[in-house]
């Protein structure tokens, strides 16, 4: 019972933090429907620490550790999508897991959408501000593992170089208005984390020049990565 009533407040949570900062957006073209998966069970493994699906939670240390896989992709325009999700095909990493439960393990290690100001529009000039947090990737391979700033894996061709290093920012998404009623925009792109600066990522870049920088930002060749890799995420939340 204890495990029911936990999942349903976490995704209520979730849910009405997202709803603050509804927005009238217009729809992608042909919106999928309304997921019918169940949300993704929450078992309590310790004091600090939960399991939301396939994410590990950590309130002590303010970290959430996920699976994922790189993506087949050339041009990217997303760092990481859904499990399933629409923009697999430009994005660097598929996590394993739903929009709604990233948002919900975010919200438990304290990041806040109050205080975040949310991208307006894809490729906003603006860019977004939120709670700040790092990205690091774990590489695993028969060699063994080893890890990078998610932002070595975003390489920018004009300049031969990957994305510069810094803080990323916790956004939440938004809620839209669409022909199947109102959407976790996330949910229905598809997409956790962005660099161009758009509404749809639970967390964005905030620094300059993102939206200049698409179409000539590619999976970094010199990283070796193949398709299918397996990796991990860890996003730790940093002091404001």
């Amino acid at each position: 019972m204890r495990r029911i009533v936990s999942s349903v407040l976490i995704v209520f949570v979730s849910v009405t933090t997202c709803a603050a900062q509804t927005q009238k957006l217009p729809p992608p073209p042909m919106p999928r429907p309304d997921p019918a998966a169940k949300p993704a069970p929450v078992e309590k493994l310790s004091a600090t620490s939960y399991r939301i699906g396939q994410l590990r939670v950590d309130t002590a240390k303010r970290e959430v550790v996920a699976t994922g896989t790189i993506n087949e992709v050339s041009t990217l325009e997303f760092v990481a999508n859904t499990k399933g999700g629409l923009k697999a095909y430009e994005s660097a990493i598929t996590i394993d897991t739903d929009a709604i439960s990233f948002n919900a393990a975010l919200l438990l290690i304290g990041l806040d959408q109050s205080r975040a100001r949310v991208p307006r529009m894809h490729f906003d000039p603006v860019p977004p501000q939120g709670d700040p947090l790092d990205i690091f990737v774990d590489i695993n391979s028969s060699e063994g593992s080893r890890r990078l700033r998610i932002e070595e894996l975003l390489f920018d061709l004009r300049t031969k170089k990957s994305l510069e290093d810094g803080p990323w920012v916790y956004t939440g998404s938004v809620f839209v208005d669409t022909t199947h009623g109102k959407r976790f925009m996330a949910d229905m792109d598809g997409v956790l984390i962005g660099f161009v600066h758009s509404p749809a990522p639970v967390i964005e870049n905030p620094r300059q020049g993102a939206v200049n920088a698409y179409g000539s930002v590619v999976l970094n060749p010199a990283l070796g990565l193949a398709a299918g890799s397996s990796v991990t995420i860890t996003i730790k939340a940093l002091p404001r």
